[in-house]
């Protein structure tokens, strides 16, 4: 496992169709990280005509979104989230938002597993 710091997760929330022009976009960086999508639901933060919204039992609505998921370099993630904005922008209310996080450790599993001892069943 890699430790050193350095390494950022950038977590994303978009509009499910805007899924083309992001993999795109990733796919034009130099050094691609890799990436996963979740499907997810949730409510922002928009309060709707009126300013005001009261969840009841029976009348509960969430938006979908994707969730991108990607650990790049930290001298990397300014570009990449910038890179991410401008490909899931459309310039309406819930077009989603981005978020970093530091990453503590690091490692592929290819590159670990086999290192360990394992016994033999």
């Amino acid at each position: 496992m890699n430790t050193e710091n350095g390494m950022i997760l950038i977590t994303a929330l978009i509009r499910p169709h805007m899924e083309g022009h992001m993999v795109r976009a990733l796919h034009d960086l130099t050094d691609f990280p890799g990436f996963t999508f979740d499907e997810v639901r949730g409510q922002g933060r928009g309060r709707g005509q009126g300013g005001s919204y009261v969840a009841s039992d029976e009348d509960i609505t969430y938006h979908q979104f994707l969730e991108l998921r990607l650990v790049c370099q930290s001298d990397q993630a300014v570009s990449i989230c910038e890179r991410i904005a401008a490909a899931a922008w459309t310039g309406r209310k819930g077009d989603g938002v981005i978020y970093t996080t530091p990453v503590h450790s690091f490692g592929r599993i290819r590159e670990i597993g086999g290192h360990q001892e394992r016994p033999h069943d």
